[in-house]
C-alpha cells in the first residue's frame, strides 16, 4: 500500500502545483469559471468520491441526499476563490464580495479594543483559507500555519496564505510544543489577531476527549492555555452559504483568568468550543471541509 499511497501524494501534489501556476498564468476569470464548471460534471460522476463522503455522513447520522452536491458545490467554491486570488491577487479576486458580517463583528471589535490580542477560533469550516484576509480590512489577522511533515504541502499551504496577503505565523522545523506555544504567545503579546483552526484530532494523551458527530476524538488544548498566558479573548466563529453569500458569525468571547487547575480550565474550555461546534455542524454540515480528510474517516467510521 506504500507506493500506492506515495504516488496518490505526488500527483495530489503534483495537480496543486499545477493548478496554482495554470491559475497565475489566466487572463482572467472566465478561464477558472469553466474550470469549476469542468469539475462540476466530473464530481456528478466520481462515485468513489461521493459514495466516500455519503458514508462518512452516515456514520455521522447526518447523511441526506441533497448534502452531496452541497459539499461538493461548497468544496469547489473555495478552490476557485483560491484560484482567483493566485490569478489576480486578493483584493481583485472578488472574493470579499462573497462574505457578510452581521452585527456580532462588533464582539470581535471589542475584544481587540482590549488590546491584549485575541485569539479567532473555527472550524475546519468550507473557505477557511479565505477568512483571515476577509476580517484584515477590519482588524489585521494573523495566520497560524502548522508546519507539515511533507515539505510539497508545506510550501503549498505558504503559497496559500501569502496569496492572501497573511501575515503568516509557522514554527520553525523541530519545534517543541512549549516553542510552538511561545510563537503564537509573542504574535498576541503584540496586540494582533490570531486565527486557528482547532479541530484537529490528536493522540488520546496529546489532547482532551470531546464529542464531533457522535464520535470522541481528542482535541489540542493549546489555543486556550495561550489564552491563559497572556489574557487574550478566545472569540469563536462559524459561518455558513446562504442566498449566494458566506455569512459570518462570532460568539462571546471564551475568557480564562490566570490561576487555578490550568489543565482542568483549558480542558473544559475546550469542551465548551466543541459542543458549540459539533451543534453547527449538525446544523450546516454541508460546510464541514474535513468530511474527506483521512484521519476524520477513520473516526467516523470506528476505525481509529
Amino acid at each position: 500500500m506504500e507506493p500506492i499511497r506515495t504516488l496518490r501524494k505526488t500527483l495530489t501534489f503534483g495537480a496543486l502545483r499545477a493548478g496554482m501556476e495554470l491559475a497565475r498564468m489566466s487572463d482572467g476569470p472566465e478561464a477558472i469559471e469553466a474550470l469549476r464548471w469542468s469539475l462540476r460534471g466530473m464530481l456528478r460522476v466520481g462515485v468513489p468520491l461521493r459514495a466516500r463522503l455519503a458514508t462518512n455522513m452516515k456514520c455521522a447520522g447526518v447523511h441526506r441526499k441533497e448534502l452531496i452536491d452541497a459539499y461538493f458545490e461548497l468544496a469547489m467554491d473555495q478552490m476557485a476563490m483560491l484560484a482567483h486570488v493566485f490569478r489576480a491577487g486578493f483584493d481583485d479576486s472578488g472574493c470579499l464580495e462573497k462574505f457578510r458580517f452581521d452585527g456580532s463583528l462588533n464582539i470581535l471589535r471589542q475584544a481587540y479594543a482590549a488590546g491584549k490580542g485575541v485569539l479567532n477560533i473555527a472550524p475546519h469550516l468550507c473557505s477557511y483559507p479565505i477568512y483571515a484576509p476577509i476580517v484584515t480590512p477590519h482588524m489585521p489577522c494573523s495566520i497560524y500555519l502548522r508546519r507539515n511533515k511533507d515539505p510539497r504541502k508545506m510550501r503549498i499551504n505558504e503559497a496559500i496564505g501569502l496569496a492572501g496577503d497573511g501575515h503568516l505565523v509557522y514554527p520553525p522545523a523541530g519545534a517543541s510544543r512549549a516553542q510552538r506555544l511561545q510563537l503564537a504567545i509573542d504574535v498576541l503579546r503584540q496586540g494582533r489577531m490570531l486565527f486557528i483552526t482547532p479541530d484537529t484530532p490528536r493522540k488520546p494523551d496529546q489532547g482532551v476527549a470531546v464529542t464531533i458527530m457522535g464520535k470522541t476524538v481528542h482535541f489540542p488544548t493549546g489555543v486556550f492555555v495561550m489564552a491563559m498566558r497572556t489574557g487574550a479573548p478566545v472569540v469563536p466563529i462559524v459561518w455558513h452559504w446562504q442566498d449566494g453569500a458566506y455569512h459570518i458569525r462570532y460568539g462571546q468571547p471564551i475568557e480564562l483568568a490566570r490561576g487555578g487547575n490550568v489543565k482542568q480550565k483549558t480542558a473544559d474550555a475546550m469542551r465548551k468550543w466543541a459542543k458549540g461546534v459539533d451543534g453547527f455542524l449538525h446544523e450546516h454540515p454541508e460546510m464541514w471541509w474535513n468530511w474527506l480528510d483521512k484521519r476524520w474517516t477513520r473516526i467516523l467510521r470506528d476505525q481509529h
